[in-house]
């Protein structure tokens, strides 16, 4: 029998669940319940399940961030989520975060007996290529993944080296086949496995390919894509080359922020483009900060001015469609957090947008802006109740700290649940989202404005695991706090050589 933990903060929900399913018919166990994402943790850690359970939405700590975090210490765990929220952000959430199935409230016996059978299938499949010992390709994914999030401690470095049958200055370079929802394609990985390259997989809709090779081969990435089918809802990016386990993150990094924001198209594929002096010129010469505070105020006319002042620049300058995605991507960063939830941004759809005309995309940055207008507004808090007030003010001022919905509502003397509906009503976003994009907000400046390590700079805005805080920058960011840092200094550059 295969054990399983449910996580839901609704006792109904996991009494419904403990006795509509038949889970010893399924194969499975039931070993644990818990009403917390904190108590799921601890749970985990004990019982050592193959399978977890979670709601998507609950106080204190998203499903979706129970499931990274599960997924970083037990990746062997297979994650399902449940919700009652229909809405297709969730489900995109869920996908994200390495989900192996996605069900809908109110539950249906049949329908979640039937992802169980998959599940089964999966672990009996696991175990029979552990037998076999096939235990090699398992631990290269676990490996990668870990290499992926920016772990280049000697260890995970030397681990790399071998598994890759790489060298110190052996030339390198890595790919990344995603599918935007739900799991990369079986007949997928077997097409791109023909390319001659290591095959690995990061997560369920994230499949790498590790080439040993001096240049990239951009042709043969071409006829293989051509060849793949359904190839709408997936995407093909690929880093630079470089020598060594370390350059061989470094391009896998690199592939990773070609699936955000850092490339260009070529042909089908989207190769990793860095911020270029062009760029960071344009950034310097533009006033996205004047933008922002255009969009809070009163008067839309300031917008107006601001807009006009934009394409102005635009006209005499010429920017190339990866220059103005990648301003979209920073005037996303320094957006107030009330105002957009990153998960969906606004602009996440500018970012990715590969084959309008620059004009066109003008057009629709501007269109955006406007309607944004009065969203911003609310970041002053006028008309919120004084709770939900007390609570951003507490997110604002001791981010850094263990912060929680249960905790912040305890000190208010409010029900959790209740607080949350205020925060979303009021806000636009959950407590949780909140909390996560003020960090990274804090993150960024600190990435600008210091040298500091990236794992100091996540202690300091309250992330416990760096590799966590990577995985969760590239996710609001569209792309790693390394890339970031970076493309921070070329735009420096470009102001003092412009001044």
């Amino acid at each position: 029998m295969y054990r399983a933990v449910i996580v839901d903060d609704e006792p109904f929900m996991l009494e419904g669940m403990r006795i509509m399913v038949g889970w010893q018919r399924c194969g499975f166990t039931l070993c644990g319940e818990a009403t917390s994402a904190q108590e799921a943790l601890r749970l985990v850690d004990t019982l050592q399940p193959h399978l977890l359970i979670t709601d998507v939405r609950m106080p204190g700590m998203l499903g979706t961030d129970l499931a990274s975090i599960v997924n970083r210490y037990h990746p062997g765990v297979i994650i399902l989520f449940f919700s009652g929220h229909r809405d297709f952000a969730y489900a995109q959430s869920a996908i994200r975060s390495h989900a192996f199935g996605y069900l809908v409230k109110p539950i249906d016996p049949d329908e979640v007996e039937a992802t169980l059978a998959r599940v089964k299938a999966e672990l009996d499949a696991r175990s029979t290529r552990e037998q076999t010992g096939e235990k090699a390709p398992i631990l290269r994914d676990q490996v990668l993944r870990r290499i992926a999030l920016g772990d280049d401690s000697p260890e995970s470095l030397l681990r790399t080296g071998v598994l890759m049958e790489l060298g110190r200055n052996d030339p390198c370079y890595c790919a990344v086949l995603a599918r935007e929802h739900g799991s990369v394609p079986e007949n997928a990985k077997l097409v791109l496995s023909a390319s001659g390259a290591l095959p690995f997989q990061l997560s369920p809709g994230q499949y790498g390919l590790g080439f040993r090779q001096m240049e990239r081969n951009l042709p043969l990435l071409e006829h293989l894509w051509a060849a793949l089918a359904d190839t709408a809802s997936l995407t093909l990016s690929v880093g630079g080359v470089h020598r060594g386990p370390q350059g061989f993150g470094r391009s896998l990094r690199e592939a990773l922020d070609a699936q955000g924001a850092l490339f260009e198209k070529t042909g089908s594929l989207r190769v990793y483009k860095p911020v270029d002096a062009p760029t960071a010129a344009w950034l310097s010469q533009v006033r996205l900060a004047a933008l922002r505070e255009a969009l809070a105020d009163e008067n839309p006319e300031a917008l107006e001015a601001q807009l006009v002042s934009l394409r102005q620049s635009a006209a005499q300058t010429q920017p190339s469609l990866f220059t103005l995605r990648y301003m979209a991507a920073t005037l996303d960063a320094i957006l107030p957090m009330a105002v957009v939830d990153k998960q969906n941004s606004r602009f996440c759809a500018l970012w990715q947008q590969e084959t309008m005309e620059p004009q066109a995309w003008l057009d629709a940055f501007c269109s955006q802006l406007r309607g944004m207008r009065s969203a911003v507004k609310l970041e002053t808090g006028e008309g919120w109740p004084a709770a939900v007030q007390a609570t951003v003010a507490a997110i604002r001022t001791r981010y850094a700290e263990v912060l929680s919905m249960n905790g912040i509502a305890e000190e208010q003397h409010m029900n959790p649940a209740y607080l949350g509906q205020l925060m979303r009503r009021h806000t636009g976003v959950t407590f949780h989202r909140r909390l996560l994009a003020t960090r990274i907000e804090h993150a960024c400046l600190l990435l600008r404005q210091t040298a500091r390590p990236v794992g100091e700079i996540a202690m300091e805005v309250g992330f416990r695991d760096v590799d966590y805080f990577s995985q969760q920058f590239r996710s609001l960011m569209g792309m790693s706090p390394v890339a970031y840092r970076g493309a921070e200094t070329a735009r420096e550059d470009a102001h003092a050589t412009h001044q």
